[in-house]
């Protein structure tokens, strides 16, 4: 939502003596049960360091510039409508596409055009880091350069679905486990596969540490009737 209907559902939350929480460090912290009402505005979305070069997809999206709210309640007695509802899901993946089958999904022209620039650029820095998280994941046969390839197919998947349920219409889904995964709240808060009624979404490290998210499970993500992100709604 635009600034001028935040400070209106901040206002509402006020005068029934609700505090909203602010995202000061992961935007993920907002999805943890202990955050009633929560919110991301845009500048939270560079503020750590771990997060940023991933997070640099919200800069392309539609969303980019407008303040996210995040609430277990509902607050369609506020005027509000659900970008999306995120609840958990009984889905299991039993196994996940090798190296040949996710660099297939990075080669196609769907992912190629929506990649941001900063995607891809991870400095020495970034490696040093990664590097030291992969040890404290207790990952030792993987290179972060192969697990990257992970993270990119993983979200080329929600872009353009080689690996889904059939239903009505495609239901895309995480292509790995927790250790795996990266910035699973790009596709939890509909930055990518906006267009897809449902989506299943296991959580990456940083949404387990920060929001208390269940590791290695499926989050069934509904698409609302509302495009304009002006709020979200967890039952976790």
């Amino acid at each position: 939502m635009d600034s001028e209907r935040f400070d209106h559902v901040k206002t509402i939350a006020a005068e029934k003596g609700i505090s909203m929480q602010e995202a000061k460090k992961a935007v993920c912290v907002p999805l943890s049960k202990k955050v009633d009402i929560g919110y991301v505005p845009p500048h939270a979305w560079e503020a750590y360091a771990l997060c940023k070069r991933q997070l640099s997809w919200y800069k392309t999206s539609p969303h980019f510039g407008r303040i996210l709210v995040v609430s277990s309640r509902n607050l369609a007695p506020w005027g509000l409508v659900e970008e999306v509802r995120i609840t958990n899901s009984k889905f299991r993946c039993r196994t996940f596409p090798g190296p040949d089958e996710q660099l297939a999904l990075l080669d196609r022209e769907s992912y190629q055009a929506a990649k941001p620039e900063a995607w891809e650029k991870i400095d020495s820095d970034e490696k040093k880091r990664n590097s030291r998280w992969l040890k404290i994941m207790g990952i030792h046969r993987l290179s972060y350069e192969e697990l990257f390839v992970t993270h990119c197919a993983n979200h080329a998947n929600f872009i353009e679905p080689e690996y889904f349920l059939e239903g009505e219409e495609p239901i895309p889904y995480s292509l790995g486990k927790t250790t795996h995964l990266c910035s699973a709240c790009l596709e939890l808060f509909n930055i990518i596969g906006s267009e897809w009624k449902k989506k299943l979404v296991v959580p990456c490290p940083g949404a387990v540490l920060f929001a208390g998210m269940a590791s290695n499970r499926y989050y069934e993500v509904i698409h609302g009737d509302a495009y304009d992100t002006l709020a979200l709604k967890c039952i976790l």
